[in-house]
């Protein structure tokens, strides 16, 4: 609202209007069932709509309806575009790699299966800009589309029920060539967009952040699949190191888009933070406890000062955004008490190992106890006077192997 027509005249009143039609139409039997990119592209635009208001299960319903609708009408397929104008086929194919790229991240965040299944589509990306200022988005955008493929193959390869009886070899394999094509993709991001001549320089930059915590979000959820033996959990070193990397990516981002003010406080954590991963911070608590980490501590209370900062006044606040923020405080605070308890030894080998070896190893969390690898009664010691609820029951869920936003908060 700060464009100089928006200070000539008042348009809120039609700005409210708009909105209003907008979400009427979203409503409509026809937008929702009838298949046409007209409706696709609304309800692509509904899907942006509930991002932008933490709602993800409107977007997951608006979701699926635009892929049913990209699929009725053979988006998905090379040979629908043969009869199509090269201006409009570059249209639909942008539309529909854009419906894939938010249905993949969606269902890796949910833990749900995807709308659009990888066998069933031939079609090419859209064509890239010959315009130095208009190409790094365009490379951009074909690499989000590689992204998601990646999500996709983590979540199908190593969540999905029909995976479950894969040994622990063919796991670890999957585990590798999927890391391995994950720092190939990184490498070619960070390295082979040439960015000089951008258009909208400020937005470009920023928006390598977004991309970071969604990579490395990504990754921990990757390596965390390989975290359940038959004696408990198991939280290897590249997850440890993976699950930093994301919470660093927020605290690098953070202050870059409060300097910019692009987006306003609340929507930075509705954009960004409450469409990625929650696994880095559960992570990073769990090796925290185990290894006595005191920087580790430290790293979950800075990224909770920023949840701290980030939150809006009851009027405007989203239950999505308090209950992000109540769970982390309560994780945070959690593992400062035991990291400087002497009542809470660390780790699961006992007091022998302390917190020097195991910092830059491999760490354990065992399923005894309060399913932290510690007695029952240590934990009521040392924190009997606070509420774990509902943050108890999201770590026993994580912990059973199901590190997915849909298993612990609808927003």
């Amino acid at each position: 609202m700060n464009d100089d027509l928006c200070q000539r005249f008042d348009l809120n009143a039609h700005l409210i209007r708009c909105e209003q039609i907008f979400v009427a139409a979203l409503e409509h039997y026809e937008v929702l069932v009838v298949p046409s990119f007209e409706n696709i592209l609304a309800l692509t635009m509904g899907m942006i709509k509930a991002q932008g208001e933490a709602k993800p299960s409107l977007y997951w319903t608006l979701a699926c309806a635009a892929a049913t609708q990209c699929q009725s009408l053979g988006y998905h397929r090379e040979a629908s575009y043969r009869n199509i104008p090269s201006g409009k086929a570059d249209s639909i194919r942008r539309l529909f790699w854009t419906v894939y790229c938010f249905d993949k991240n969606m269902s890796l965040l949910l833990g749900r299966v995807s709308n659009l299944h990888g066998l069933a589509i031939d079609t090419r990306h859209p064509a890239m800009a010959t315009d130095r200022a208009l190409r790094p988005w365009d490379e951009s955008f074909i690499m989000g589309i590689r992204l998601a493929e990646l999500q996709d193959r983590v979540l199908t390869g190593l969540y999905s029920l029909g995976t479950a009886s894969k040994g622990p070899s063919e796991r670890a394999r999957l585990i590798r060539d999927l890391a391995a094509a994950m720092e190939e993709w990184r490498v070619e991001f960070t390295q082979q967009i040439n960015a000089e001549a951008v258009n909208n320089a400020q937005v470009f930059h920023l928006s390598r952040g977004n991309w970071d915590i969604a990579y490395y979000s990504t990754l921990t959820l990757l390596h965390h699949a390989s975290s359940a033996t038959e004696t408990g959990l198991y939280v290897g070193s590249p997850c440890v190191h993976a699950a930093r990397n994301s919470l660093q990516a927020h605290l690098q981002c953070f202050p870059q888009y409060q300097d910019s003010r692009l987006l306003s406080d609340g929507e930075y954590i509705n954009w960004i933070l409450l469409y990625s991963s929650f696994t880095p911070f559960l992570v990073t608590f769990l090796h925290a406890i185990a290894a006595k980490d005191p920087e580790s501590v430290a790293l979950l209370v800075r990224v909770v000062g920023t949840l701290e900062n980030l939150r809006s006044p009851p009027s405007q606040q989203t239950s999505g955004a308090e209950c992000l923020y109540q769970i982390c405080a309560t994780f945070a605070q959690l593992a400062q008490k035991l990291v400087e308890s002497s009542a809470f030894p660390g780790g699961v080998d006992g007091p022998s190992k302390g917190p020097s070896q195991l910092a830059g190893g491999d760490v354990g969390v065992a399923e005894d106890g309060a399913g932290f690898g510690f007695p029952a009664e240590t934990f009521s010691d040392v924190f009997g006077d606070v509420d774990f609820d509902p943050a108890g029951e999201l770590l026993n869920e994580w912990m059973g192997g199901q590190p997915f936003l849909g298993n612990w908060v609808d927003f």
